[in-house]
């Protein structure tokens, strides 16, 4: 019972959620059978964790004085399931705020209640208008707007007005379209570096070659953003197209969601990662920048207010790699409260850790290892190569012996990780040893396979090791 669909629905609900989804079921325009109004209390009283919900233990809650039967429960189960989908859609529209007035403006319509329909369809307009969003879902309502205006004109007799507000449909469905167009092929071509996929880019050309000579309308955005990020990816060559969306991602940081401007910055991430990989320094600054603008303005922490524990790695690595040790150092301290509960210990003890390891401070970079309780596998992964690579610049080379077996055994043994990541590093476990066991006259040949082999954790790491052994 713990895993039925109508439990994990009810597991979803706020305190404001339970209160108005207990009117609901009372509500007879909604629900007629007391039953459910009766499971639907009962079920509340047993959120969040529903300890007792056995199928007997439901039955007796709501039937206590008839034999079970269980047909009749799943029935029952079914039809409140049914009601809470239909409750968190209402109020999913409601929340939206534009549904049920379009919703309401449309019906007028179809009724012949022009007055009506006018009324509250220029309020709605107005409050389109108002609106300082200027992303694609907000391009969406205004289209569907006017497409309602145009039907209502052509309902009139003799409306001048038919023909311009045609021109008006037309244009606003161009710019949803082109907005979402493009949004999908960026996201498509960014997804191509990342994973093997063959994506059929339709009319993209032709979109291009007609974004050359369209002027972008204010009101749409979205379209000169992902414009310049679809060719900023495409290119061999993208520095010009990603300094014009750094100023584009400043103009227009108030026209999109939190939501699409964490989308965007992603894109300009993704982008300095790639260029980083391919030893362009200059991109970790660039990269840095638009993290501290992204924590800053709240696009890289979600819904909670918190940063992803991955993010909060990316940049302590981009900080250390341009020796800003001090500022990483407060960035570690001060930003780690925004991390999820969960995760802000150990983020903070490592990536002290890895700060001290890098500096050359060993003793201490062991003190926060040790205060790590490895409660994600990938910390627990990192923290082990770190302590290898600590072992060997210290020379401790029996603990390293012990170590590298011991993780060498872990990594089989744990199913959990990925085959490439697991692949990549028994490879640094291998090479290290065989760092270890080779003579220097024979180094150079460690340092091709360093070079050749794929996939390798801390390749840069061993690559000095080896050039820098004997």
């Amino acid at each position: 019972m713990q895993n039925s669909k109508l439990i994990e629905l009810l597991r979803s609900f706020s305190k404001r959620d339970w209160r108005r989804f207990l009117e609901f079921t009372a509500s007879p325009y909604f629900n007629r059978n007391p039953a459910l109004h009766q499971l639907a209390k009962w079920m509340h009283q047993q959120a969040p964790a529903f300890p007792d919900c056995s199928r007997q233990g439901i039955w007796q809650a709501v039937y206590s004085d008839t034999a079970f039967e269980d047909k009749q429960l799943n029935y029952l189960m079914s039809w409140l399931l049914k009601l809470g989908e239909h409750f968190i859609g209402l109020e999913h529209q409601e929340a939206a705020g534009f549904e049920p007035a379009f919703q309401t403006a449309e019906a007028l319509l179809e009724r012949g209640l022009d007055k009506h329909y006018q009324f509250n369809a220029t309020r709605l307009q107005r409050q389109l208008d108002s609106a300082q969003l200027l992303d694609s879902a907000q391009l969406l309502r205004q289209y569907r707007l006017a497409d309602l205006e145009l039907r209502a004109q052509d309902a009139r007799t003799a409306s001048r007005k038919t023909d311009d507000y045609l021109q008006l449909v037309s244009n606003r469905l161009d710019h949803f379209y082109f907005t979402e167009k493009l949004r999908h092929s960026c996201t498509m071509l960014n997804n191509q570096t990342i994973i093997s996929a063959a994506y059929e880019f339709q009319f993209v050309d032709e979109l291009q070659r007609f974004l050359e000579h369209y002027p972008v309308p204010a009101e749409a955005p979205g379209i000169a953003l992902y414009y310049r990020i679809f060719q900023m990816l495409s290119r061999e060559n993208g520095d010009a197209d990603f300094q014009v969306l750094k100023g584009l991602l400043l103009q227009y940081r108030s026209a999109f969601s939190h939501q699409e401007m964490a989308w965007l910055y992603s894109f300009a991430l993704n982008f300095c990662i790639r260029q980083i990989r391919n030893d362009r320094e200059e991109y970790v600054e660039e990269a840095l920048q638009l993290y501290e603008q992204g924590i800053r303005e709240g696009y890289l922490l979600n819904s909670k207010g918190q940063l992803s524990p991955w993010h909060f790695k990316n940049i302590v690595k981009l900080g250390l790699r341009v020796n800003r040790f001090a500022w990483t150092e407060q960035f570690i301290r001060e930003k780690s409260t925004l991390l999820e509960t969960g995760f802000r210990t150990d983020a903070l003890h490592f990536n002290l850790a890895d700060l001290y390891f890098y500096t050359g401070r060993y003793d201490a970079a062991l003190e926060h290892l040790k205060q790590v309780e490895f409660t994600d596998i990938y910390y627990n992964l990192g923290a082990k190569e770190m302590l290898a690579k600590i072992y060997f610049e210290q020379g401790s080379y029996d603990a390293l012996d012990s170590l590298l077996h011991a993780f060498k055994t872990y990594l089989h043994r744990n199913r959990i990780i990925s085959d490439s990541v697991r692949k990549a590093y028994l490879n640094f476990i291998l090479l290290l040893r065989r760092l270890l066991q080779t003579p220097p006259a024979k180094v150079p040949g460690i340092i091709t396979r360093i070079e050749q082999t794929d996939p390798l954790t801390a390749k840069s790491w061993l690559l000095h090791q080896a050039q820098h052994s004997g």
